[in-house]
């Protein structure tokens, strides 16, 4: 495993975005991998997001079972191949680590993550994921209704895994 080149998210090895692809940052076009939840935002509301034409650029995709299994126009987003590689996460990792079954996507993607062949492979870095106050974000807001409660144990796991070594973040300047 090797450490990040510098401050910047493209001097990593692999570059991993999360669902709507609204924003991307630092790292400019890069994409490698993409965690895609296939879920009524982004095929109806965002429309695979602003940055849509990008996501056929990801070399791997990671989904939950139950928006791959709901992802019937998936031709739309990405190719034929992509579809046929893409790696079904195990959620329970997370849920079982946390204690908690409504976790959010990114806390989800990572239980996955710590718990699989990629924490072999690489050390895993974090951007824009507040830590800090996500316990107040999760569960006082509206937004995040379906995930009310996740807020603490998310916010303990989170800061846990940082202590411990096991996720690194990179922060925003």
């Amino acid at each position: 495993m090797r450490e990040p080149l510098g401050n910047e998210i493209d001097s990593f090895d692999y570059v991993m975005r999360i669902n709507r692809m609204n924003y991307l940052g630092h790292s400019g076009n890069r994409i490698d991998g993409l965690f895609l939840e296939a879920n009524t935002e982004f095929t109806k509301i965002f429309k695979g997001g602003d940055n849509k034409k990008s996501i056929k650029s990801a070399g791997q995709i990671l989904m939950r079972n139950c928006w791959y299994e709901m992802f019937s126009e998936w031709r739309e987003y990405i190719s034929e191949r992509q579809y046929n590689g893409i790696e079904i996460i195990n959620e329970r990792n997370a849920i079982s680590e946390t204690g908690f079954e409504r976790l959010t996507s990114p806390v989800l993607l990572l239980g996955h993550l710590l718990n699989s062949g990629w924490a072999e492979q690489y050390n895993i870095w974090i951007t824009c994921l507040d830590i800090e106050n996500r316990a107040i974000m999760i569960d006082n807001h509206s937004i995040w209704q379906w995930h009310k409660g996740a807020g603490l144990f998310e916010e303990r796991y989170l800061k846990n895994k940082l202590k411990s070594g096991q996720i690194f973040r990179l922060k925003d300047e």
